[in-house]
């Protein structure tokens, strides 16, 4: 049960103070001589080096082909595009037969839906679409690839977008490609995610998840049509942009899922004076029940709403507010709000933090010899334990850091014949606290004649991929697994 020490306890919805005005729409019909299109139906610059943005008077969607790549892409005859780009076709074909990817890189400039929206909302093959790639890549350079600024320099409050699946997504996800794999598990999902960002290139409000796909109560949920996402709970931003995360991912690599989705429209209010959220929200872990937020003064603010997870919480004058009772190593989303004082209030200023974890896991037990040479000493201990998890485990050899082993079993090398070592080991959890060290002196042979009984450890140790200690009778069929059998450590499938 959450331990909140707050003076408030009470659900609110999102309530601001909107002013009337007009709703301006994305018309790309209107611009469509600036973006001929070629055979395929897709604009002709899409490959074309140096066009930073699509731009359709107040909206402006952002273009990285090739701005971004090393002038070497003529050299090995390939070329590369990121961002959006203006398609026509209306392909909803599936290229990607047997599981392959091959044919999809010539076709990549499809719609589901079969075509773009009219005035009215109908759906009209020939009518012009954006195609968004997301660059994941970029993100981590701080280059948003898929981005839509207002060129009048103006903070606008988005009311929505009309989206759709991407042909090579909405295939791969339902019968593999070269990349990606078929959702079959409850839980798998495909997601586009909507940000806003403020005058400081800060995110501003609580970002927005759309589900393209999921796979739920043992069926996949995936959609061919336009849908409208709702976006007023942005508030008033200066530019939007979007990410996107996929349950069938690979580490470094990033999403299997082809990383598409389709933009029929898009509206939003024209910029009014209203009372300015709170920017620059920071926040401290204090300890592992406390976090303090701060934020920048509103000009116009009487006091400020502060609120967790959508929970009003407290109101104060101050520009910083100290959340305690809340739960250890646990991610929260905390808010601020500035109210005026005629009553007005503004968007939800918004960032993310996580209490500490302060509280050091147990030190291995039962640390023995397995294997005993003139150069080497093999080691293997019981499991420590956290009150989150444990990440590894530190080795000393005489005072000085060996190793860092995921799994418990060590391999010293490079020692002296007949010398006594002092070793110790100690468990690190998720948070990098240390607990106290386990310790054992062993001497090395000093002759390989020398005889010193060594004990055989084959005792089975199981643990998961992430390094969680595990009963082998809960080991499940068809799962990866790391066994230990003494001194040897392999991945293995349960049968």
């Amino acid at each position: 049960m959450k331990r909140f020490l707050f003076i408030l306890w009470t659900i609110l919805p999102l309530t601001v103070s909107i002013h009337a005005t007009d709703t301006i729409r994305l018309n790309m019909q209107a611009y469509m001589d600036d973006y001929p299109q070629d055979a395929d139906g897709k604009w002709v610059g899409t490959f074309d080096y140096g066009i930073l943005s699509l731009d359709f008077e107040q909206f402006q969607f952002s273009h990285l082909t090739n701005a971004m790549q090393a002038q070497g892409s003529d050299e090995h005859g390939m070329q590369y595009w990121d961002g959006f780009t203006v398609c026509t076709n209306g392909d909803d074909s599936d290229y990607g037969y047997a599981g392959s990817s091959t044919d999809w890189v010539t076709h990549q400039w499809g719609c589901m839906a079969g075509g773009g929206l009219d005035a009215e909302g109908n759906v009209v093959k020939g009518l012009p679409y954006l195609v968004g790639y997301w660059g994941y890549n970029y993100e981590e350079e701080g280059v948003r690839s898929l981005r839509v600024d207002f060129p009048d320099g103006e903070t606008h409050r988005p009311l929505g977008i009309w989206v759709c699946n991407h042909p090579w997504p909405y295939y791969g996800i339902q019968h593999d490609d070269a990349f990606a794999h078929s959702f079959a598990d409850n839980g798998a999902e495909f997601r586009l995610i909507i940000h806003g960002l403020d005058d400081e290139e800060k995110d501003a409000g609580m970002p927005i998840v759309h589900k393209l796909a999921w796979f739920h109560d043992n069926e996949l949920d995936i959609s061919a049509d336009w849908q409208w996402i709702d976006l007023s709970s942005l508030g008033q931003v200066n530019a939007i942009y979007f990410t996107m995360e996929s349950s069938d991912a690979s580490g470094v690599l990033g999403m299997n899922t082809a990383a598409y989705f389709c933009l029929g429209g898009m509206e939003m209010l024209e910029h009014v004076d209203e009372i300015a959220r709170p920017s620059g929200l920071e926040a401290e872990p204090i300890d592992e029940h406390n976090v303090k937020v701060k934020w920048k003064r509103v000009d116009d603010a009487a006091y400020y709403r502060v609120y967790v997870d959508s929970m009003l919480v407290d109101s104060t004058d101050a520009t910083s507010y100290t959340f305690a009772g809340l739960e250890t190593y646990t991610e929260y989303r905390f808010f601020a709000q500035a109210v005026s004082a005629y009553g007005e209030s503004s968007d939800w200023g918004y960032v993310r933090a996580r209490t500490k974890d302060l509280t050091p896991p147990t030190p291995p037990t039962n640390l023995r010899k397995v294997e005993v040479g003139m150069y080497k000493i093999v080691l293997t201990w019981d499991a420590g334990t956290d009150n989150v998890a444990v990440s590894k485990y530190v080795v000393y050899v005489n005072g000085k850091r060996y190793s860092r082993p995921k799994y418990t079993t060590v391999t010293i090398t490079g020692l002296d014949p007949g010398t006594t070592y002092l070793i110790e080991v100690e468990t690190l959890d998720t948070s990098d606290n240390a607990s106290e060290r386990a310790s054992i002196q062993v001497k090395t042979y000093f002759t390989p004649t020398d005889v010193e009984e060594t004990t055989t450890d084959n005792r089975q140790t199981v643990y998961t991929l992430q390094g969680q200690p595990l009963q082998p009778e809960d080991m499940q069929r068809g799962q990866v697994y790391i066994v230990t059998n003494g001194n040897e450590t392999k991945k293995q499938i349960k049968q």
